[in-house]
């Protein structure tokens, strides 16, 4: 491209078929390719570009002529705005490690951290955060006609405890007083990311997923959910087995949006609850 050429566009509204306009550009301000999503500043307004023709910069320069078909870009208002759950937590661990092809134990970013187990002696730290939470409830809750919840117009985003075990779990400890092990993870891995959580973890244990971070067999955070239905009996050891462990490395299970501090005795009617049938 030279400085002095110039590109006839003509902008045509995706929605109506009819030409907004037409101007004289300066090739060389131009994208090289509008393959790639491109937004442009027409005036006060944005516009997407949905079709150029031609597409890249080698043909409409060498024709002298470009046809951009656009369509605005509508701007939401913050107060439109609605989060699927009360509260994350923030910051993330880092993905990047090595690639988990299909190994790891794949998580939404944002369910990071949102049901774990926790030390008593930060029981103080707890019931704070969980009263932010319990305000995103009473506050920003938005419901339909008939009661049921949609969304949160605001969240909470924790930023503590910023080390939930300080005194960390080992591993293998836990894992010997648990039933056997039904699958070991690669470790942790965000859905769309290329790599696993470095020093992450993850195992199944019945219909129980344990995972979080760890220095070496020692567990700093941990994490667990629920994947799949599970027969009476299984559950029953599960529970009472995570009773014991729970007692013993003196931990609670914080649910956090549901608001949750759960103790050792009140383990096995929270794991029936959330269970799926």
């Amino acid at each position: 491209m030279t400085g002095t050429k110039t590109v006839r566009v003509v902008f045509v509204n995706a929605e109506t078929g009819q030409e907004l306009g037409r101007s004289e550009v300066a090739a060389e301000t131009l994208p090289d390719t509008f393959e790639v999503d491109t937004v442009l500043h027409l005036g006060d307004t944005e516009w997407s570009v949905r079709r150029a023709e031609p597409p890249t910069a080698d043909r409409f320069v060498a024709a002298g002529t470009l046809t951009l078909t656009v369509r605005r870009v509508e701007s939401m208002r913050p107060s439109d705005i609605l989060y699927s759950m009360p509260t994350l937590y923030d910051p993330l661990p880092p993905s990047g490690g090595q690639a988990h092809d299909g190994a790891a134990f794949e998580i939404h970013e944002d369910t990071w951290r949102q049901v774990e187990m926790v030390s008593a002696e930060l029981d103080d730290q707890v019931a704070t955060e969980l009263l932010a939470v319990r305000r995103i409830y009473d506050e920003h809750a938005r419901r339909d006609e008939n009661g049921r919840l949609y969304g949160f117009d605001a969240i909470h985003v924790r930023t503590g405890p910023v080390r939930p075990l300080p005194h960390p779990v080992p591993l293998q400890r836990l894992s010997d007083m648990l039933p056997p092990t039904d699958h070991r993870y690669a470790g942790v891995g965000y859905r769309g990311a290329a790599g696993l959580v470095a020093d992450s973890f993850a195992f199944a244990v019945g219909p129980l997923v344990l995972y979080g971070l760890a220095e070496g067999d020692l567990a700093t955070t941990l994490c667990a959910t629920i994947e799949r239905p599970e027969a009476p009996e299984r559950l029953t050891a599960l529970t009472d087995a995570l009773d014991d462990a729970m007692r013993s490395f003196d931990l609670r299970l914080v649910d956090w949006c549901r608001c949750a501090a759960v103790t050792a005795d009140s383990i096995a009617d929270y794991l029936t609850a959330v269970t799926p049938e």
